[in-house]
């Protein structure tokens, strides 16, 4: 019980907690406008591009600000985190070609499944390399 206790109160939870609901926020933004851009028929590869690329935008500035609180080379730490977005936007797009445009599944339940994992992904990646704090 103490463990969990804890862990409940370590700086890395309540990392992870803040990330999760910044991420809930980029998911309404990114599934907001991938929703906008399908109905309008546009391909759900390419729509899927745009709409994580803004969810991206939107929750490094959210993280950066709120959750990690690092505010040096600010720069270099978006194309951190920009660049590991992108990787997993790639890993979403191609799940949603295989499994919606080949394979018939619904785009939605895909794009819902593909970027759970690909938060998960990125949360690792960007606590231990984009967001890390700067040895003085």
């Amino acid at each position: 019980m103490n463990k969990i206790n804890k862990l409940h109160h370590s700086e890395n939870f309540s990392q992870l907690i803040k990330y999760v609901l910044i991420g809930v926020l980029g998911l309404v933004v990114d599934f907001g406008i991938y929703m906008i851009l399908t109905h309008f028929n546009v391909n759900v590869e390419i729509a899927n591009m745009i709409s994580s690329t803004c969810g991206i935008i939107n929750n490094f500035f959210w993280n950066s600000y709120t959750n990690f609180k690092v505010h040096d080379r600010l720069v270099l730490r978006f194309i951190s985190y920009f660049v590991v977005g992108q990787i997993t936007t790639v890993f979403t797009t191609v799940s949603l070609f295989i499994f919606a445009t080949k394979l018939g599944f619904p785009h939605l339940i895909v794009k819902i499944v593909a970027t759970f994992v690909a938060t998960l992904i990125q949360f690792v990646i960007n606590k231990v390399i984009t967001f890390r704090k700067s040895k003085k």
